[in-house]
């Protein structure tokens, strides 16, 4: 009877003891994949996100109210006309003229050609005055106001970060649209080109974590040398903080966030 206490007794032993190295094992590999990150207390911006389009401040159409043929084009598309330059003359001899420095964007009717009304003969634009228009849910937009920052940014601008201002907020039927101006913007980007605009509306403080470390609202954390997940309620998000509103997560808690 003692001989088989004994034996069962080495048996659970032997168990422990592999236990014991499966666990530290197990937290061995962990340590190799994932990197050891405490929660910390910062700051996130909170922004309204949308995608905007450049357009022009300065732009003028050409159209007729009568028919009338075009007797004689002065320009192309692409050229850049100053302000009083000759565009068009119409059969009347009456000469369409400029009204600003810019670059005719559209050109819609050949000399010789019979124009009909309202339609757009020729479209002037001011390249070099430009700024970004987006349009915005009514949740979104009742959060904004003129002079907030936003940042701008060009998929083919990567890296690159502009810095700009709300200067206008309006209705336009069933839309809410905001402009953002941004000054020093490249001659290259023109106007109908799209961007993505982040409009700051507030900062917010609370306990942070690595975007990556979130697997479906759980964390991966090691508390008390042992591996474990933990459910949590996900506040803000910037990209690549969130915040933890709830959940039981600790300061002294190590946060497992994947490596690259």
């Amino acid at each position: 009877m003692k001989k088989n206490i004994k034996k069962i007794s080495i048996a659970i032993v032997i168990i422990l003891l592999i236990l014991f190295s499966i666990q530290k094992t197990k937290q061995y590999f962990e340590s190799k994949k994932y990197l050891h990150v405490p929660p910390t207390q910062g700051e996130l911006t909170e922004a309204v996100y949308g995608l905007g389009k450049v357009k022009s401040n300065q732009r003028y159409e050409v159209k007729v109210a009568v028919i009338t043929t075009i007797r004689k084009l002065f320009v192309h598309e692409g050229d850049l006309v100053q302000k009083g330059q000759k565009l068009l003359m119409l059969d009347n001899d009456v000469v369409l003229t400029s009204p600003f420095l810019g670059t005719v964007t559209l050109l819609g009717i050949n000399e010789g050609e019979t124009a009909v009304p309202q339609s757009v003969l020729m479209k002037i634009e001011n390249l070099s005055d430009r700024y970004i228009e987006l349009s915005l849910e009514q949740e979104g937009a009742l959060r904004i106001q003129k002079n907030q920052t936003a940042k701008v940014s060009f998929e083919a601008l990567r890296g690159t970060v502009l810095t700009g201002s709300v200067t206008a907020i309006f209705p336009r039927g069933d839309e809410f649209i905001v402009n953002v101006g941004i000054e020093d913007l490249n001659k290259n980007i023109l106007p109908g080109m799209t961007a993505d605009v982040s409009i700051e509306i507030g900062k917010i403080k609370g306990t942070l974590v690595p975007v990556k470390a979130l697997r479906n609202g759980l964390l991966s954390i090691i508390r008390d040398g042992k591996v474990q997940k933990i459910k949590v309620d996900v506040g803000l998000v910037d990209g690549l903080s969130a915040e933890i509103k709830n959940g039981d997560l600790q300061s002294t808690d190590e946060v497992l966030v994947p490596k690259e």
